[in-house]
């Protein structure tokens, strides 16, 4: 018994905390790829304004976005990046030094990643949480 003849009550659920932000984020971010998918132009836009509002709910929630997410994006017209659709995905370089370019063929935006075997921080199983 706790004090005052009233029960301890247990722990809140140990969930994930931010759980509405989220999920907020995870529909954004589907629907924002659904758009992208279709061939109408008309639905591009809209795309974008998901994808802004996507980054602005982390942004001011103070809440980090899965690096695969973030390489998923433009980062200066928001379009998400479909190869062959919204992007064009080139391999430079050879040996150790080999690169992946993909250019937005909305803004003609490129991004420059390393493209080795090494596997992303996230990525590797000894470093995640276990529940």
């Amino acid at each position: 018994m706790g004090r005052n003849g009233k029960e301890k009550k247990g722990k809140k659920g140990g969930g994930v905390p931010n759980r509405e932000l989220y999920e907020r984020m995870s529909f954004l971010y589907q629907s924002a790829q659904m758009l992208a998918d279709t061939t109408k132009d008309g639905l591009l836009p809209l795309s974008r304004f998901y994808t802004k509002e996507m980054r602005q709910v982390a942004r001011k929630s103070v809440l980090r976005l899965s690096p695969h997410v973030k390489r998923g994006l433009c980062k200066v017209c928001n379009t998400p990046k479909q190869p062959g659709i919204s992007c064009r995905v080139r391999v430079k370089g050879s040996g150790h030094s080999k690169r992946v370019i993909t250019t937005c063929t909305y803004c003609e935006t490129q991004t420059r990643l390393l493209a080795n075997a090494r596997t992303l921080f996230v990525d590797q199983s000894e470093h995640t949480l276990q529940h």
